[in-house]
């Protein structure tokens, strides 16, 4: 598995340091988790940075705590975000009927005594660098309250009052799931799946369950509009940017690195994009992301020129909702954005995914302006480079 797992503790009251930030941290040091110089984690000693993040180490792997204070906002907000590589988070080894060995079994019990010491409304997990057709960390993430969630995490922990609103007790406990644990302070933890994210293209029982039938099927019928967005949709006529396009003899079910063109393109007077150096016709813009994935290729080309010719005719391969407006968005037609650094890579590495990956850091709640630059320079960093493996988490390691 790669990408960065996250674990993401919802409160509807902001919480004060004391209340977060050492409570936190004695959990770390009774589970055994270290500091960097591999010494048992000493909760007094442990300096957070200006951020207030702080690292810890299960063994080799790096746990990044980030404590949210200062910047909480809305309704419902995280307190306590937990960022982890995904490689080599289940043990290829463990028993698949049983319990977890290895960091997974250290990650779920760290997400139980954490949501014992802090009482969350809800702990919420996802993973940037899953299936492109996986429904995205928002679905599963809480933006206001009552909470409506669209999908049930791999693992989340659930308090009181969504266990009510899931239908009561005895409803939220017989979940058809991998794993279901009642814990000390009366929230319920649940596993979905033992192999984490394992057929989330689909609907699980546990959505059905929890959520409803109606309510999941709007989600993820046919993998439908939930994963889909064209980022050139909020730039206006005249604007210019970068596409990544396969020709229409090379569409398949994967975008392979082969088959992908940079394509630098101006939103012309129709509304359509058009190539910036012969000003011919690309793909129509889409707005309308409803329906399957068929539905939303159809509308790429479903109104073209009369001068235009098949030659010419491209699809685009970031209609994915992970992929922000800023990434594509050139001030000038000769600039260089984060499509254009990633499509220049001579690396190995799926580039359509790192976009994918890259897009989901960027949609983190504490993802900046700055973090954008950071994102950029470590694209500039990686271009002199020999070719490297998951460049997604190179780049989060730098950022965060």
């Amino acid at each position: 598995m790669e990408g960065r797992i996250f674990a993401s503790f919802h409160s509807t009251e902001r919480s004060e340091p004391e209340e977060l930030i050492e409570p936190t941290l004695s959990v770390c040091a009774k589970l055994g988790l270290a500091s960097k110089s591999s010494t048992p984690l000493d909760p007094d000693k442990i300096t957070l940075s200006d951020r207030n993040r702080v690292v810890v180490y299960d063994g080799n792997r790096q746990v990044r705590l980030n404590f949210r204070i200062e910047d909480w906002s809305g309704a419902i907000d995280s307190v306590l975000n937990i960022k982890t590589p995904a490689n080599g988070f289940v043990s290829t080894d463990a028993d698949p009927d049983n319990e977890y060995t290895g960091f997974a079994r250290d990650f779920v019990d760290l997400i139980r005594d954490l949501t014992v010491e802090l009482d969350p409304v809800y702990v919420s997990t996802h993973n940037t660098h899953v299936d492109p057709n996986t429904p995205s960390p928002e679905t599963v993430i809480p933006f206001e309250t009552p909470i409506e969630l669209e999908r049930i995490p791999w693992l989340g922990v659930y308090s009181k009052l969504l266990i009510d609103w899931f239908g009561g007790r005895d409803h939220v406990l017989e979940t058809p799931a991998w794993k279901v644990t009642e814990l000390e302070n009366g929230c319920i933890l649940i596993v979905t799946t033992r192999t984490p994210w394992k057929d989330y293209h689909s609907k699980l029982p546990a959505d059905y369950h929890l959520l409803g039938e109606a309510d999941v099927e709007t989600v993820t019928a046919d993998n439908d509009s939930s994963g889909l967005s064209d980022p050139f949709a909020t730039l206006d006529k005249g604007d210019f940017g970068a596409d990544v396009c396969v020709n229409l003899d090379d569409i398949s079910k994967e975008f392979v690195n082969e088959d992908l063109h940079l394509v630098r393109v101006r939103i012309d007077e129709r509304g359509d994009l058009c190539r910036v150096d012969t000003d011919t016709f690309v793909r129509n813009v889409v707005e309308d992301t409803t329906g399957g994935k068929a539905d939303v290729i159809e509308r790429m080309l479903e109104d073209i020129p009369a001068d235009a010719t098949r030659d010419e005719q491209m699809i685009s391969s970031l209609l994915h909702e992970s992929i922000p407006p800023s990434f594509v968005r050139l001030d000038n037609p000769d600039d260089e954005n984060v499509v254009t650094k990633v499509m220049e890579l001579d690396v190995d590495t799926n580039k359509h995914d790192t976009l994918i990956s890259l897009g989901r850091v960027a949609q983190q709640d504490d993802f900046i302006d700055d973090n954008l630059q950071a994102v950029l320079g470590a694209l500039d960093t990686l271009a002199d480079l020999e070719d490297i493996d998951r460049i997604d988490e190179y780049i989060a390691d730098l950022l965060f």
